[in-house]
């Protein structure tokens, strides 16, 4: 379905496009029946917070301000970090735990659009020991922190993506 492929890097930013062709373009003033799209490329890092009492782990979920949806935490890397300090530092924004990273969890990717604009982001998750108590977390973005068991957390996650990262957790595929 589509004719062309085109990746091109802007600047020194860890920007990307992607613009591909679509046939049959609805808006009258593309050229011919192609409409150009252009998707931003994305890098973010996250934590899968995690704790253990007794015989129960248990995992930590964020709810975003105005969302019913439980996620897990992550945000945009910054130019000069590393992914591990991006996730670091996401968690601590958003949850209010300072955290050491055990070991990688693994990547998700998805699309979505904002403004008007396509947007492709890659995560990498790490999974994540807190040091410290909840301390105060970012209430402008974030509404509630929440510690769920495992299973739990797994149902109640929103994206599939993220639910996946916690089964293999279950499974000790991680």
């Amino acid at each position: 379905m589509f004719a062309k492929i085109n990746f091109s890097c802007k600047n020194s930013e860890e920007v990307f496009e992607l613009t591909y062709w679509v046939k049959k373009c609805p808006i009258p003033y593309c050229q011919g029946d192609r409409q150009k799209v252009t998707i931003t490329y994305v890098q973010a890092c996250g934590g899968i917070v995690r704790k253990i009492e007794g015989q129960n782990q248990y995992i930590l979920l964020i709810r975003k301000k105005n969302s019913p949806l439980w996620t897990l935490p992550k945000g945009h890397q910054e130019n000069d970090e590393s992914e591990q300090e991006t996730a670091i530092r996401e968690v601590q924004e958003e949850t209010g735990y300072c955290c050491r990273i055990e070991k990688k969890a693994g990547e998700i990717q998805f699309q979505y659009q904002k403004n008007d604009q396509n947007f492709c982001e890659r995560v990498n998750y790490f999974i994540m020991i807190p040091k410290n108590n909840l301390n105060a977390f970012d209430t402008g973005e974030v509404e509630e922190v929440h510690w769920a068991e495992i299973r739990e957390a797994q149902s109640l996650l929103f994206y599939q993506n993220e639910k996946n990262l916690i089964q293999n957790i279950i499974q000790e595929k991680i």
